[in-house]
């Protein structure tokens, strides 16, 4: 996905708007990672010779980029080109071949000026992403309208478990619950909830916000964030109210 890319877009900006296209310095086949790095985490035990087994931990992905310049540069052009990749937080990082599958991302060690010395060559940078896991853009689905219930799937495309963000505007007071009947029935539930209220919650930072002065409802909230395995999910929202989902698909 990455070597085979023609251009690549990092801090929402294209190589193409520098002149510069994503290159493969080596002939042959690409060699590409395409899951994450473990390392197993053990701990061995006296006179046991099988190391008890605690977990795994994923190592961030890693990769280098090769990319020239279409044409002889100037030196206003890798002005350019070094404000533009000499971050120092990470940005979404995608690549031409699947432009919407991002990492999030920034170079490490320095930036390599490969050339000829007539301002034709290429340049080399390593990056480092935050996480072993790269994303889809963002998707939010449409406002659905619930009077007393009201069935609703979303498809998870994705290769994990995703934890959605939800925006619930309340008509009357009452409770609202989120049913997952792919998800062995589990149950979301907000009660106490009052008329015209705005409840937000984020599912993966267990996150809820009103926009009632005063008032926190993880008291009112059951404990049980909304999960959306792999595949097809059926959902039964139950209640009087407006609601939306926000989430994004996670992959190796």
């Amino acid at each position: 996905m990455i070597k085979e890319s023609l251009y690549f877009s990092f801090a929402n900006r294209k190589s193409t708007d520098f002149g510069i296209y994503n290159v493969s310095i080596t002939g042959g086949l690409f060699d590409e990672s395409i899951t994450a790095a473990k390392s197993v985490n053990e701990r061995i035990v006296r006179g046991n010779p099988i190391p008890y087994f605690i977990d795994t931990t994923e190592e961030a992905v890693p990769f280098q980029l090769h990319f020239s310049f279409l044409e002889t540069w100037n030196d206003n052009q890798i002005d350019e080109v070094i404000r533009w990749l000499n971050v120092g937080y990470y940005e979404p990082l995608s690549f031409s071949e699947n432009i919407d599958r991002v990492f999030y991302a920034m170079p490490i060690d320095s930036i390599q000026l490969i050339h000829n010395g007539l301002k034709q060559g290429y340049l080399t940078l390593n990056m480092k992403c935050d996480s072993p896991r790269s994303y889809s853009r963002d998707k939010v689905t449409p406002l659905y309208e619930v009077r007393g219930s009201k069935k609703v799937e979303i498809k998870n495309l994705g290769h994990y478990s995703l934890f959605p963000e939800i925006w619930i505007n309340k008509i009357g007071d009452g409770d609202i619950e989120i049913i997952n009947y792919s998800n062995g029935g589990r149950s979301t539930k907000f009660t106490n909830l009052k008329d015209n209220e705005n409840l937000y919650m984020d599912c993966i930072n267990e996150r809820i916000e009103t926009n009632i002065p005063d008032v926190f409802r993880h008291d009112d909230f059951n404990d049980e964030v909304l999960e959306l395995p792999y595949g097809r999910n059926r959902l039964l929202v139950k209640g009087n109210a407006n609601i939306k989902f926000g989430y994004r698909f996670i992959f190796t």
